[in-house]
């Protein structure tokens, strides 16, 4: 089972911060339609069942950050980038939903 925090978590906050920073990379994993729902300025989607065929676009960035609904998918998506060698990227804890509890942007 993957952890949400810890060395390879950030706290949606954290990720907040850094949106918009040179060499970052925020990436939504949800489908095409929950974007569609809602979305964050500047977030790049990528859907998790086709990050394994684009991951090669994220091999530039110094840090991404991951995220999805809850948690799980973005943890799952982390857990393939490292295994492609993309070992930059880090999950958000909680997701959107914590996104939405912290009351941070929404597009």
């Amino acid at each position: 089972m993957f952890s949400f925090l810890g060395p390879k978590g950030v706290s949606v906050t954290e990720a907040y911060e850094k949106l918009g920073a040179d060499g970052h990379c925020l990436l939504d994993v949800r489908t095409q339609e929950e974007v569609r729902v809602q979305r964050i300025h500047g977030a790049l989607n990528i859907p998790l069942d086709r990050l394994e065929q684009e991951a090669p676009r994220l091999a530039g960035f110094a840090s991404i950050h991951v995220l999805c609904r809850s948690g799980g998918r973005s943890a799952r998506a982390v857990a393939l980038l490292h295994a492609l060698g993309i070992t930059q990227a880090q999950n958000i804890s909680g997701g959107m939903l914590a996104w939405e509890a912290a009351r941070l942007p929404l597009a």
